[in-house]
């Protein structure tokens, strides 16, 4: 297994840190990591709220799909706005690309 911790920095950045790394600029709409491996999949969404508050879940990747149960944890990321999700992850877990799906 391989940890993956994903947290909203400033207004527009979701963070992946971990055995992955990657960010993604997402001012006004979702960040969205396709998370996948052998084992399932499942989407990790990140929002930053009216509030100045980062929201951070996970979603299946479709209708009826499963959410893979993977340990799971949630915390308040260090700088105070915003959720820090934790996940235990398959080692063969990749990160896929909008363009890759």
């Amino acid at each position: 297994m391989k940890e993956l911790r994903f947290y909203g920095a400033s207004d527009d950045l979701f963070e992946c840190e971990g055995a992955i790394r990657e960010e993604i600029g997402c001012f006004n709409d979702a960040g969205k990591y396709h998370l996948k491996s052998s084992e399932g999949e499942l989407l990790v969404v990140g929002q930053y709220l009216d509030t100045g508050l980062w929201s951070v879940g996970l979603s299946p990747v479709g209708e009826g799909a499963a959410v893979p149960p993977w340990p799971t944890s949630y915390s308040i990321y260090e700088h105070g706005y915003s959720t820090l999700l934790t996940l235990q992850v398959p080692d063969d877990t990749v990160l896929v690309m909008e363009d890759d799906d």
